[in-house]
Parts: structure tokens; C-alpha cells; sequence
């Protein structure tokens, strides 16, 4: 992300980018969620994301310090087990990053403890037709990114899998979640929390601005 100065504005930017991007896809998102549960995980993101963007808008210092503030806010506004998830996704990442530096590696480790604590909180595993079906592929292929490839590049690189990791939970049964009571009926259906972190995810990689072909 370079500087300190420069990864604080990526932060809000990628924040308010977000906030547009789930905003467009709320009504998709809540048709997803209605296949298995009440219908609610867009208006839960829209929600915790404008507690996001104002929270990182008052607050000061470190694109860390920043993304931790934002993930506490959105929990706190959005409520829910989904709300919890990507609020603890956030503040794991940002306190991991703290002060620097904001480079692939250092990005890679911070993806990694959210990505655990997700786990851990969510008692989900790969396969369970959860949001970790994104997050998990994108960061294992971040990972697999030379270290010293800059960080726009390397997101960029990592995209498709976030993408191909959401589109394939349609494939799935799940087993963690309210949709897990529906068993073989929640085939057919992408996870709506893997298709909103595939979303964050892109507009992250909008914020860093897309390498040149």
C-alpha cells in the first residue's frame, strides 16, 4: 500500500467503496439469503458498513488502527452472526497490520489471522458453504504471490479465486448456518455470505486500482 498516509486513504477508500458496491448488490444478496434464512444479509451489510465508513472517517493514525475501528463499528451496527463474522474478518486483519508495513507479505499475514479467527468463531471449514469459501481460496492464492509483487498486482491476481470460491457454494450443502436446516434444499444457491466478501474483496482491489495489462 506504500506510506501510512497513503494506506489510511486506501483504507476509507476501499470502505466507501464497498458500502457503493454492497449497496448496488443489496437486493441480490437479500434474494440469496431469503433461499435460506429471513432475507436480511445485504440490508445486515449495508448496515454495518456505513457504521464502517463513519467510524474510519473520525478515527485517526494507522491504516491498522483504521480498519480495527471499522471492523468494531460494523459489528456493533450490523448484530447477527454474519454481522459478528465479517466484524471480527476486519478488526483481526487491522489490529495483525497495525502500524506497517503495508506490503504483500505483511497483507498476507494480516488475511491469514482474520481468516482464522473467522474459523474459529464461525466453527466452519472449507467445504460448509460459508463466506470462508471466498475468503479462503483468495488468500491462499494472495499467498501464493511472489513477496515481492506489489500488493495491486498480487489482489488482482488473487481475484478469480474469491470469485470462482463464491460461485462454487452453489454446488454445496451447507452445514453451518441457518441454512444448514435445509440440507439438499440449500443446493442451487450461492452462499449469500461468500458472494459478499467476493464483493469486498473487488472493491478492495478498485481502491488499490487494477495493474495495467
Amino acid at each position: 500500500m506504500g506510506s501510512t498516509e497513503i494506506a489510511s486513504d486506501i483504507v476509507r477508500r476501499w470502505l466507501a467503496l464497498a458500502l457503493e458496491t454492497i449497496t448496488a448488490h443489496e437486493d441480490e444478496l437479500g434474494r440469496l439469503d431469503a433461499a435460506a434464512g429471513d432475507g436480511d444479509h445485504g440490508a445486515t451489510m449495508v448496515r454495518g458498513l456505513r457504521a464502517a465508513v463513519a467510524a474510519a472517517d473520525k478515527a485517526s493514525g494507522s491504516a491498522g488502527h483504521l480498519l480495527a475501528e471499522a471492523g468494531a463499528a460494523f459489528a456493533d451496527a450490523s448484530g447477527g452472526a454474519s454481522g459478528a463474522l465479517v466484524g471480527a474478518l476486519l478488526s483481526t486483519t487491522g489490529r495483525t497490520l497495525g502500524d506497517g508495513p503495508y506490503n504483500t507479505p505483511a497483507v498476507v499475514a494480516a488475511l491469514q489471522a482474520g481468516l482464522k479467527m473467522v474459523m474459529r468463531l464461525g466453527k466452519a471449514q472449507p467445504g460448509d458453504k460459508t463466506l470462508i469459501d471466498a475468503l479462503q481460496p483468495f488468500v491462499d492464492t494472495l499467498a501464493a504471490q511472489p513477496l515481492d509483487l506489489p500488493l495491486a498486482e498480487a489482489w488482482w491476481a488473487a481475484l478469480p479465486a474469491a470469485r470462482q470460491g463464491a460461485e462454487a457454494t452453489s454446488a454445496m450443502i451447507a452445514r453451518r448456518g441457518r441454512s444448514a436446516k435445509l440440507g439438499e434444499r440449500s443446493l442451487g444457491h450461492a452462499d449469500p455470505g461468500a458472494t459478499s466478501i467476493f464483493y469486498l474483496l473487488q472493491a478492495m482491489d478498485d481502491a488499490l486500482g487494477t495493474p495495467s495489462a
